[in-house]
């Protein structure tokens, strides 16, 4: 049922998007978690970080959405990606709650979008420089953000005419906020207590024995969808315009990137997976888009959705 109301690409639908992230995060309002694992970002007010963390997940959704169906990257415009970056970000009792992770896909969201922006513009300086700029952010509020800097020059490299000005400017952009944090920390004479060690942290400490069966069935059944989705990218990145191949290739190693970030944050693969939740959303919308049997995608999507909702009260 709900494939199929989110296929449309009646406007009213981003009002559906709320009303089930809403849902989907209520239960956090009133569940009890233990966060002393956890080394999340915190005002102190609980239903404010909720609130906080629900707007940006909603927003993200929303503009994935537009981006999605401004460049084509699904054969029809529909909310789906916004339907499947929803329900990726709620997929564990932990991750219903304002963390970094959450705060940097904001900023790697745009910087995506400005990569995308790259193809076949006269002038790219510009993109370029927002584009490091707001990874270089990103990476300030959750450090392993720092590796899809990597996706600006494959966006350079790949979407336009390399030049080394290019390079040079996309290294300024991605400069001037680390530049002006140093100052800070020299102000504050503070800059010598600076260590790497203190930005290569796990977020989620959450051990895979401790986690429900009903978590993990669930997580299973993500494991499942992720598997043939990306079995089904490949149709996307062998047939269909120059531009939605390249696109796709930069959504790609958007995901690899993604996933390297285990290396920086201890294992946690959790954030992890906040992180891979923007490219996957629209891998996942891809697939869903593409199943013929309509039983078959509403049948998968009950399961994910199900199995999801239940892992909250395990």
């Amino acid at each position: 049922m709900l494939i199929r109301v989110f296929k449309s690409n009646q406007k009213v639908v981003n009002v559906l998007v709320m009303l089930l992230a809403i849902v989907l995060w209520l239960p956090s309002f009133f569940i009890g978690v233990d966060i002393d694992s956890l080394n999340l970002i915190s005002t102190q007010i609980k239903w404010l970080d909720i609130s906080i963390a629900l707007f940006l997940i909603i927003s993200q959704s929303i503009y994935l959405n537009f981006i999605v169906n401004e460049y084509k990257l699904i054969q029809q415009s529909s909310y789906l990606t916004s339907l499947f970056l929803v329900v990726l970000n709620s997929s564990c009792i932990w991750m219903l709650d304002l963390n970094q992770v959450v705060i940097a896909n904001t900023f790697l969201l745009i910087a995506f979008h400005q990569i995308l922006k790259l193809y076949d513009v006269k002038n790219s300086l510009a993109l370029l420089f927002n584009s490091g700029f707001l990874v270089a952010l990103a990476s300030l509020i959750y450090f392993p953000s720092i590796l899809y800097f990597g996706l600006v020059w494959i966006g350079l490299i790949y979407m336009t005419t390399p030049k080394i000005r290019g390079f040079i400017v996309s290294l300024i952009g991605f400069s001037v906020p680390l530049i002006y944090f140093f100052c800070y920390k020299f102000m504050l004479g503070s800059l010598s207590q600076i260590q790497i060690s203190d930005y290569l942290l796990a977020i989620f400490n959450v051990e895979w024995s401790s986690i429900s069966f009903l978590m993990k069935a669930s997580w299973i059944v993500i494991a499942v969808i992720m598997l043939l989705s990306f079995m089904n990218l490949t149709t996307a990145l062998n047939k269909g315009m120059v531009k939605t191949r390249k696109m796709f290739f930069v959504i790609v190693i958007m995901s690899l990137l993604s996933i390297c970030t285990l290396f920086l944050n201890k294992g946690d693969y959790i954030a992890t997976f906040i992180m891979l939740s923007i490219p996957l959303s629209i891998i996942v919308a891809n697939f869903f888009q593409s199943i013929n049997k309509k039983w078959l995608a509403e049948l998968l999507f009950t399961c994910l959705f199900v199995g999801i909702v239940l892992s909250y009260f395990s």
